[in-house]
């Protein structure tokens, strides 16, 4: 199992000779609890668990990352779900049955622990980093000049004083807090010293390019980059960023997103209670059941740019039937769909409606 370990997370291959030898005994202790569990389905006493957690002390105090100790804890799991099905006799498959259940609790349970201790041991030390980078970070965001502590601390982190930066942010959808805070700690390794963690995203300034591929935190992942903007207004750029961040979560945005790109949906988020009013007027009077097919009609029309030839072979209509439909729309609403502005009011009444299941956009 050790060999299978070191084969598979290599942050184990440069680990000293006694912490090879500490691994091996954690091994042993795990694989105890492990089969003394599932011969009485009975969980270990919280007592029992404490050479576990000082084990991952150890792991945390020596750089080991919080996803290669589960990942470690993972395959063990599996090699023993292995070894039980090959040495299970034929009438035992109801046996094994059981035990799936009882592995997957144990699991569970040893990843919760690992993941409170290591959090615990390496919080004390990650937040005062984040605590001076937040504060640098704040420094930057107004006009006034830096103090002589300030901006020796930049120097320090070598953060240059002189520059416009790009606020970012970097959301992993479905992640916890512990994940974007590794990765800001990832990020200020590697360069990117204003970065820091929000709850379940990460946050900062570059004057440097930052792209999907420096993330390295695989698919999926919602990378929100502004313009290059001065100190002083970066407090502004960081709010609309923010507005970006959330519109991206709702409407399940994924890779690298430029502000510059979606003006439009940062105005409307800056704007709630006119947005809500136009979309209201737009589309209240469609709420009645009866209109649905109406409201279909015009989500397939924004959905097709205006397109009507488009709109009618997606909806599989005849055109003389779309023409009377938004005859009927215009009839009770109201709107002049040949009107630029009245189309622009329906564009955005309908593109800011709540999104639908999977984070998919309606329309």
């Amino acid at each position: 199992m050790v060999a299978v370990l070191q084969s598979h997370v290599v942050a184990f291959e440069h680990l000293s000779e006694e912490s090879h030898a500490d691994i091996v005994n954690g091994l042993e202790r795990t694989l105890t609890r492990w089969a003394r569990f599932l011969a009485t389905g009975e969980m270990p006493p919280e007592g029992d668990f404490d050479p576990l957690r000082e084990w991952t002390r150890a792991r945390a105090s020596e750089g080991v990352r919080l996803e290669d100790l589960l990942r470690s804890f993972g395959l063990i799991n599996q090699l023993g779900w292995q070894l039980l099905r090959r040495h299970a006799r034929p009438d035992e498959s109801q046996a094994l049955v059981e035990l799936a259940g009882l592995l997957a609790e144990y699991l569970q349970r040893v990843s919760a622990v690992v993941t409170e201790t290591y959090l615990a041991e390496r919080e004390v030390l990650v937040s005062e980093e984040e605590r001076r980078t937040r504060s640098l970070l704040d420094r930057l965001c107004v006009a006034e000049s830096l103090d002589a502590a300030e901006r020796e601390l930049a120097g320090r982190h070598g953060v240059p004083t002189d520059r416009t930066y790009a606020p970012f942010a970097v959301v992993i959808p479905g992640s916890p807090p512990h994940r974007h805070a590794a990765l800001a700690a990832r990020l200020r390794r590697a360069g990117w010293r204003l970065a820091v963690t929000h709850s379940d995203c990460v946050s900062g300034l570059t004057w440097t390019p930052l792209n999907l591929a420096d993330l390295d935190a695989g698919p999926g992942v919602l990378l929100v980059i502004g313009e290059p903007t001065p100190r002083g207004e970066l407090a502004d750029a960081r709010e609309d960023l923010a507005l970006l961040v959330e519109h991206g979560r709702r409407a399940g945005l994924t890779g690298r997103v430029n502000t510059e790109d979606h003006l439009l949906e940062i105005l409307l988020a800056r704007s709630p209670k006119l947005t809500r009013r136009l979309r209201d007027k737009v589309l209240a009077p469609l709420a009645q059941d009866e209109h649905g097919e109406l409201t279909r009609t015009l989500q397939s029309l924004v959905a097709c740019r205006f397109d009507r030839t488009a709109t009618s072979a997606a909806l599989h209509i005849h055109r003389n039937t779309l023409a009377y439909r938004l005859g009927r729309i215009a009839e009770i609403t109201g709107l002049d769909l040949g009107s630029p502005r009245d189309l622009a009011c329906l564009y955005v009444a309908l593109g800011t409606r709540s999104h639908g299941p999977g984070g998919q956009s309606q329309p």
